[in-house]
């Protein structure tokens, strides 16, 4: 009898409808890509480098490195973090950045 109402208990539960914030809050969010103009990258392990140091920025959500160009193309959500901070990361991590214009 208590196995029968757990039974369906757990599946009524997964039938409470839920706000769209509360399912995916941040899917709502329009996100906003920058690129940003990378200095001093002269290996493959720079570029994971830079990569890793912004995809530990909150708010970002993909970060591609492109070392023959010296840039980064970031895609965040501005809601949590500034193109300027995401060019601070980068330097912060050894490689001078800035927000191309």
């Amino acid at each position: 009898m208590l196995r029968g109402a757990i039974l369906i208990t757990v599946l009524t539960l997964g039938w409470l409808p839920l706000s769209p914030a509360a399912v995916a809050p941040e899917a709502a969010r329009p996100l906003q890509q920058v690129t940003l103009t990378v200095k001093n990258m002269s290996c493959a392990m720079c570029k994971y480098t830079v990569e890793n140091a912004l995809k530990q920025v909150e708010g970002v959500q993909s970060a591609k490195v492109d070392m023959a160009r010296g840039t980064a193309e970031v895609v965040f959500d501005p809601a949590r973090v500034s193109p300027e901070r995401l060019a601070q990361a980068v330097s912060d991590a050894g490689y001078p950045a800035a927000v191309k214009r």
